[in-house]
Parts: structure tokens; sequence; C-alpha cells
């Protein structure tokens, strides 16, 4: 078990287990991404539950997000271009996972941990 540092912020670091301070790992993490934030999972180090203490970005930016990423692509294919359907729905995909990739790294960047059940 480590020992914090007396000068260190009270505030958790990034995916830091609130029992042992160790980092949990990405793989337990990624859960979120597909299962949602209302479970809870497992710290790998010393095996106690842990939630997150709070939502790390809000659903409403994420849908949001992904609507955009899908709608404003779409529309400028199908109608500035041109181009069929399929075709817009094609050369649009890389903002979608773009859009997908951007808000996965703002989750991992603001995910923390809370011990308490």
């Amino acid at each position: 078990m480590k020992v914090r540092d007396c000068n260190a912020t009270l505030r958790p670091k990034v995916r830091e287990c609130p029992y042992c301070h160790e980092i949990i790992s990405l793989k337990r993490c990624l859960k979120y991404i597909y299962r949602g934030t209302d479970y809870t999972t497992v710290c790998n180090h010393c095996n106690r539950s842990v939630k997150l203490a709070k939502e790390p970005i809000p659903f409403k930016y994420c849908v949001f997000a992904g609507f955009l990423s899908i709608y404003v692509p779409m529309n400028l294919f199908l109608y500035v271009y041109k181009m069929s359907f399929v075709d817009s729905l094609i050369y649009s995909l890389p903002f979608v996972v773009a859009c997908i990739l951007v808000v996965a790294i703002l989750t991992f960047s603001k995910i923390r941990f809370s011990g308490d059940m």
C-alpha cells in the first residue's frame, strides 16, 4: 500500500482506486463506454468494489456530439457535393469515428472513482 504525499491535493487522480491508490486498468474502465455509468467495477489490485464519483461527461453532450458528427457531414455530402446517400454515408463515417474517439478520450481523462457504496 502506498503512502500519499502530505502536500498532494485531496482530489483523487484519474482512474485511481480510493482504497489502495493504484491506477485501475484501462480494460476495466472501457466497460463504461458500452455499459454506462450506473454499475460498479472492481479494482484489479485490491479487488474491492468501486463506483464512479460522478458522471465524467454528461450524457446529453455525448448524444449531441454523436448527432452532429453524423448529421453535419451527411448533409454536406448530400446537398453541397450532390452525392448519393450511400456515398455520403461512407464519406461521413470518419467523422463519426473521430467523434467517438474524442468522447472516449475525454471520458477516460475525467474518470474518478469513489469507494462509498
